[in-house]
């Protein structure tokens, strides 16, 4: 059982190959299941997850740090234990292991690597902003915890503003205000009322998607392929078609 964190994921690893033991699962502490099996806190130590941290690149490849930073976001099940496995075995392959596409250890991995990626380049334009008291804001419903993988797309399109995305499934939201980025746990987060200009700007926005559709080459099936349906309940002109 660990905290939750990358870092503390990775004190995980460092457990498992200095003690040369495979954990038959990895859960965060709050979320572990009743069982008879004996269980191991693992505490967050900053200096052994530098040192897994240093190794990857090291040992195996850049590459294979990236693709463990970002499937440590996504919704794969038993992700951590996945990922433990594929280091140690990637710890004996070297870098030849991102070439084994099709080892059962490192297909699923890039199977959620795909998902993730592919979930945060459509939250890039499926997100809509509402202007709240000078601030704006966003809510998403995402599978993955894309947060961290949009947010400079985000920072540079609004450099010169405040904004917050809020991420209903994980309970974070994304924050940059005075120039700065920041990630905070929140549960919920009570918007005010749209002010009546933004009432209005949210009209003219429904308006002109209204305008620009052309009635005569209406397909609903291509438009949830190229917009799936649940993403609907956060974008200004879709939510009256639900």
């Amino acid at each position: 059982m660990y905290d939750g964190s990358i870092a503390g994921f990775y004190c995980c690893v460092f457990e498992s190959v200095y003690s040369r033991q495979i954990p038959c699962d990895i859960f965060v502490s709050h979320q572990a299941p009743y069982t008879l099996l004996p269980q191991k806190l693992i505490t967050t130590d900053s200096q052994k997850a530098a040192r897994v941290y240093r190794s990857i690149p090291l040992k195996i490849s850049q590459q294979a740090l990236r693709l463990v930073e970002v499937v440590f976001l996504s919704c794969m099940k038993q992700k951590e234990l996945a990922l433990l496995r594929f280091l140690l075995l990637a710890y004996r392959c070297n870098a030849k292991i991102m070439q084994m596409l099709a080892h059962p250890l490192v297909a699923p991995l890039l199977a959620a690597e795909r998902h993730i990626r592919n979930e945060s380049h459509l939250l890039r334009g499926f997100i809509r902003f509402a202007d709240y008291d000078g601030i704006l804001a966003a809510s998403i419903t995402p599978k993955n915890f894309v947060l961290p993988l949009i947010a400079n797309h985000f920072i540079t399109r609004f450099s010169d503003e405040d904004f917050l995305i809020f991420d209903k499934t994980h309970h974070a939201a994304l924050t940059y205000q005075n120039r700065k980025k920041n990630f905070i746990s929140v549960k919920e987060i009570e918007f005010s009322p749209a002010s009546e200009n933004e009432n209005y700007y949210q009209a003219l926005w429904k308006q002109f998607y209204n305008t620009v559709a052309i009635e005569a080459r209406d397909n609903p099936k291509c438009r949830m392929t190229q917009v799936p349906k649940r993403y609907w309940e956060n974008m200004t002109e879709m939510k009256d078609l639900l």
